[in-house]
């Protein structure tokens, strides 16, 4: 029994979702890599002898990487609007001559990390070091927060420069997983790059865009009062249509070595049905409510928490609701 649903009985909700991460130097090669990037020149560049961070996937040599970071992220970025570092001056870029980067893979962070979420310790150093973001892509020590305050609100003037020395540390693209560490102070200078106990632990929450589907379902009064489950055919009469020399195989019990059991090669429609149907009385009761696309096929299936009578003078609304 099928129905066509109104499509005014259809929302469709999106929602962002977070998860949280935590993410190591250990995991680097496998989605995580943190390595150094270094401005030089590219004349008789050579890939055999070049600097380069060696990972067990990958490999990040320092000078292209440099480059690269410098024409998407802070080359021109007042100038471009689609360029990937135009932040409407809520950022402050200053791509020193070296840089450290940690880059968290798509499959970690799902849409884009998300803002006020990140929180970096870093051993590189003698003294623990924990970097956080301020949700506008500015990534900064904890232990000088009011420092960075006051230099943020000076909207990053050059007059200010005295006080981020000791607090900015670099910047967060968010839609892309890249953390870029352009302080080459002695506390930021190798962030991302130490190992065993010199390395880093990352925490941060991914953020995905989830829709819930809710369909609500009317079934008005004197509809599907009817069913085609085969328990109410007289001793289970009728059976289904199979086909092929292997359909046995579809039907256990049986010998499966003597290719023998209980089924049918043909159809064999019901002509009578036990006498509890006929009843004036009988009214079925809703256990599963299954959606179908306009092909007929079965796209969700919405259990209920116990079988529901389907009163044939009462309408009745089922509301099925999944995420995607």
């Amino acid at each position: 029994m099928f129905k066509r649903l109104d499509p005014r009985d259809i929302n469709v909700t999106p929602f962002k979702a977070h998860k949280e991460f935590t993410v190591t130097n250990v995991d680097s090669g496998s989605g995580v890599y943190g390595f150094r990037a270094i401005s030089s020149s590219a004349h008789n560049f050579d890939t055999d002898t070049a600097p380069k961070t060696t990972f067990d996937s990958a490999s990040f040599y320092q000078m292209p990487s440099w480059f690269m970071i410098n024409q998407l992220y802070y080359r021109d970025t007042e100038n471009y609007y689609n360029h990937l570092g135009y932040s409407n001056n809520t950022q402050y870029k200053l791509l020193q001559p070296s840089a450290s980067i940690i880059s968290v893979s798509k499959d970690l962070f799902g849409e884009r990390i998300k803002p006020k979420s990140i929180t970096l310790t870093d051993d590189s150093t003698s003294a623990t070091v924990t970097i956080v973001d301020d949700g506008k892509g500015n990534l900064y020590d904890n232990d000088f927060s009011s420092s960075f305050a006051e230099f943020a609100a000076g909207q990053f003037e050059d007059s200010d420069i005295i006080k981020s020395t000791g607090s900015f540390a670099g910047n967060v693209f968010y839609e892309q997983g890249l953390l870029v560490f352009t302080n080459t102070g002695s506390r930021f200078v190798d962030i991302g790059t130490g190992l065993g106990t010199d390395g880093y632990s990352l925490r941060y929450k991914s953020q995905t865009t989830i829709r819930e589907h809710s369909y609500t379902c009317v079934i008005g009064e004197g509809e599907m009062n009817t069913t085609n489950n085969i328990s109410v055919t007289f001793e289970r009469s009728g059976s289904i249509n199979v086909s092929g020399s292997d359909s046995w195989r579809l039907f256990p019990p049986g010998h499966a070595a003597a290719k023998s059991g209980s089924y049918k090669h043909y159809y064999g429609a019901a002509g009578k049905y036990e006498n509890f149907v006929t009843h004036s009385n009988f009214e079925p009761y809703i256990t599963k409510v299954g959606l179908y696309n306009d092909f007929n096929e079965l796209i969700a299936i919405g259990q209920l928490a116990k079988p529901v009578k389907n009163d044939k003078e009462l309408a009745l609304d089922i509301n099925v609701r999944f995420d995607v």
